[in-house]
Formats: structure tokens, sequence, C-alpha cells
């Protein structure tokens, strides 16, 4: 009998070992919000930024985009790829003035709840490699030194 139980709670901690953790769902109304503001988006993959939060990635215009919704369905930021050349005038003034001898790459804008835009990037010189980003004015907002790879 003793080695009946022993067996039995080795086979109950085998069984939970391999028990996966439930994957959060995406919310109807998450679904629905970004159906309704993106009807021809192609190539659309959903994923949870964090708790509460679903980040769904897709192609809009053949342009690589993604979008942060909350469980309500409320937009909560876009983030899309561009071209340097489709970077503000102001921006691009403030990166030559800054950042002379930079290559620019990973350019992306972002756009939050509130409709406030920031362009972010990778500037690469050398060894030398930071992401940086700006308001749409021009204003630096952040330096931050990336690790070499």
């Amino acid at each position: 009998m003793k080695k009946f139980i022993t067996l039995l709670v080795c086979m109950v901690f085998v069984a939970f070992s391999f028990a996966q953790k439930p994957k959060e769902e995406t919310p109807a109304a998450a679904k629905a919000a970004f159906a309704a503001k993106y009807p021809t988006a192609e190539k659309v993959k959903w994923g949870v930024e964090k708790p509460g939060e679903f980040e769904v990635e897709f192609t809009l215009n053949k342009i690589a985009t993604s979008a942060l919704y909350d469980a309500a369905g409320k937009l909560l930021e876009t983030e899309g790829e561009m071209k340097e050349s489709q970077l503000p005038q102001a921006v691009k003034a403030t990166i030559s003035k800054d950042f002379a001898g930079y290559k620019l790459d990973e350019i992306e804008i972002s756009t939050d709840a509130k409709g406030s835009v920031t362009y972010e990037m990778e500037a690469v010189k050398g060894k030398n490699k930071l992401e940086i980003s700006f308001d749409e004015n021009g204003k630096l907002l952040s330096k931050e030194p990336l690790k070499q790879d």
C-alpha cells in the first residue's frame, strides 16, 4: 500500500510538471475594435503583451505595423515602420545637428492613446549604437546606448 501511495504521488507530480499555463485569450472587444479600425489588415497575429493588454501585429499597405489594445477594446498604442525620408523636417534637422554621421535603422512611428506621436530609431556610428526617440517637433526625448551584438 505504501508503494502504491508513493507511486500515486509521483504520478501527480509528473502530471503537473507537464501542465501548461493557460493562454490568455484575446477578448472579442479587442478583435472587433481592431477589425473596425483596420479592415484591410493582412497577416494578422495576436499575442499578449502583458496581462490585460493584447498586441496585434499585422501588415497594412505593405508596412509592418502593430497595435496594442486593452481587454475592453480601447486602442492604447500603434507602431509602424517608416523610412528616413518620411521623418518630419524638424526631426531630420535635430538628427543632422546632434547625430551627424550616424546611420539610422529600424525607424518607427508610435502613436499613443492620446494621439501623441513619437519617432523611435537606432542610430549607429562606428561602434557607438544608440536608441533615440523624438517628438513630432524634433525634440530629443531619449538617448540610450544599445548593447553591441
